[in-house]
């Protein structure tokens, strides 16, 4: 009776195998959920929508603007020396108001650019913030040599003299002004590694508020941080330095940051409805659910409250890119990405191909957002974006699937395959080739220029390159970890038999080569209209601003949730003083 029973056992085996074949093995990154309750941010965005209508039509909102706006109008009139002209447009800017007097700040810098006479020779900080202010804004300035001459004697007395707070000013104003280098700046390389040695040095011998701004800057330094990050926080440090703030300036940057926080919060509102609709959450459960911090990301590109539109795409498809990256790196088989990779390449509504149900999910939600921002490019410019937006989306596949095959493969590339590839594979492509014709708002969109943008100019390229060396930063060692393919610090270790502190530092001087092609093409020798250029910039900083001591898409940690909870969810109600 036993052995009769065999045939039935081999034949529902058999049978079962044929109708319903064994799940393939599938990996899991076990990410944590969402840290974010979707809900309160829609009741939080229906209890701000009055607020919201009246931003910048509150009448002492108008009188603090318009008092600002006379600060400005006064120091381009001549009435400022230059010093204290470029300390105003400064403090205007890390405020993070400089977007309401673009003019007057404009005129400011033509101003000072036009005359011939310079800051006082002696005053290395102001020298050193008029490169970094008239630069910034495109203007062609440099270093004079007698000024160059002068920072290397200055150098040289700040290693062997006491240091005095101008001397911590114009050191952290030089150590600033270093990051806004261009190939063969080698004399700022200099100044970048004496200014920032010297500003170590003297950490425990000064005062508590100059020392927590100069340990912001050593950590990070401004030209990298996103720019309503670090108004945020430069608000709450400029109150607290009460003997040189100006109450006028503060109380109009805390009304302002608070006015665009109510922008945005309704924004969040229509994204976390948008997210909840999609139902994706559900349907691809491996994935990380990271909404809120893709809105983070998408706010450092472009933040200013008039290109809401912009933002909402560039959150929605950032959070796609989550999704897609999650297929192609942890869940998905070979087989079934070779199909999704097709699929996306013929953009069809409905995809011939058979995809697993999560990938027929993820999909469509792929299509009709993207379809959605090329209808609304078709109605504001009469141009056809739907074959570059298709063309960055499959690019941006096909990358993915490399890297795929890579892992699946063991397979180990090169360094300089894995960072040609991952200029795309980066994601910040896609992202930037949907914010391109959104910010177009001033000149015409033609084929010509989309063309020029989907066939990743150098800048695109930067700034993509600077995503991607941030992010293998930050998730190197989790990576190795978990089995995933090998980062660029992982190759550059084996291709030079290196220890891991000397193939990070390698990764550095890479970013910082990266940034001077950056700096040349945003400010030196743009060739793209300035609104899509700032983006690239903010695109760079923003991904210093996320991987900062730690994966903040993949484990987000405490600081990060911190930053993004005071970005969008906590109004200043008071400042110290």
């Amino acid at each position: 009776m036993a052995w009769q029973l065999q045939p039935t056992v081999a034949t529902t085996t058999v049978r079962c195998s044929s109708s319903s074949p064994p799940p393939p093995a599938r990996r899991s990154a076990n990410y944590a959920p969402s840290s974010w309750d979707y809900d309160s941010l829609l009741m939080m965005s229906l209890n701000n929508r009055g607020h919201a209508n009246q931003v910048g039509q509150d009448g002492n909102f108008d009188k603090l603007k318009a008092g600002v706006g006379e600060r400005l109008a006064a120091a381009s009139g001549g009435v400022a020396d230059q010093a204290a002209m470029l300390r105003l447009v400064d403090t205007v800017q890390r405020l993070g108001v400089a977007y309401h007097f673009e003019e007057e700040i404009a005129t400011i810098l033509s101003s000072i650019h036009r005359k011939p006479h310079r800051c006082n020779g002696d005053d290395v900080g102001s020298e050193a913030l008029k490169f970094r202010l008239l630069g910034e804004s495109g203007f062609p300035i440099a270093f004079h040599k007698e000024s160059l001459e002068n920072l290397r004697h200055v150098s040289k007395s700040y290693q062997t003299s006491t240091l005095v707070n101008d001397d911590v000013k114009a050191l952290l104003s030089l150590y600033e002004a270093s990051y806004l280098a261009f190939g063969g700046g080698e004399t700022l390389d200099e100044a970048r590694a004496f200014s920032a040695n010297a500003l170590r040095k003297m950490l425990p011998t000064i005062d508590p508020h100059s020392r927590r701004g100069v340990v912001h800057a050593l950590n990070l330094p401004l030209h990298r941080r996103s720019t309503r990050l670090e108004a945020r926080w430069f608000i709450d440090h400029y109150a607290r330095d009460a003997s040189n703030s100006d109450p006028l300036l503060l109380q109009f940057a805390v009304m302002d940051f608070n006015n665009v926080q109510s922008v945005h919060q309704q924004e969040l509102a229509r994204l976390a409805r948008w997210w909840k609709e999609t139902s994706l959450v559900g349907k691809l459960g491996f994935a990380r659910d990271r909404l809120m911090e893709c809105f983070h990301y998408s706010n450092g590109i472009v933040w200013e409250p008039n290109h809401g539109d912009c933002r909402e795409v560039l959150a929605k498809v950032a959070n796609l890119i989550v999704q897609l990256d999650d297929v192609y790196d942890v869940y998905g088989t070979i087989d079934e990405l070779v199909l999704f990779t097709e699929a996306i390449g013929r953009w069809e509504e409905s995809p011939s191909e058979r995809l697993p149900e999560y990938m027929q999910a993820l999909y469509s939600v792929m299509y009709n957002t993207s379809g959605e921002v090329a209808e609304s490019i078709m109605k504001q410019h009469g141009c056809d974006t739907r074959s570059l937006l298709r063309k960055a989306w499959h690019d941006m596949a096909k990358s993915f699937l490399v890297e795929a095959k890579w892992h699946h493969g063991n397979h180990r590339p090169t360094l300089h395959e894995y960072l040609k590839n991952g200029s795309v594979s980066s994601s910040a492509p896609l992202l930037l080739q949907h914010a391109f014709p959104l910010l177009s708002m001033e000149e015409k969109l033609t084929l010509e220029s989309l063309g020029k943008v989907g066939s990743y100019p150098r800048l695109v390229q930067s700034a993509s390159l600077i995503l991607r060396l941030c992010n293998d930063s930050a998730t190197h060692s989790d990576e190795l970890e978990r089995g995933d393919a090998p980062s660029s610090i992982a190759m550059h270790m084996s291709e030079n038999r290196s220890r891991e502190k000397e193939s990070r530092k390698a990764m550095e001087d890479l970013t910082m080569d990266t940034w001077k092609s950056i700096n040349e093409d945003a400010f030196k020798h743009c060739k793209f209209p300035r609104p899509f250029a700032k983006a690239c910039v903010n695109l760079a900083r923003i991904s210093h601003c996320v991987y900062l001591g730690g994966d903040g898409f993949g484990a987000p940690d405490g600081q990060k949730k911190r930053q993004i909870r005071e970005l969008f969810l906590e109004p200043f109600m008071s400042v110290k003083s």
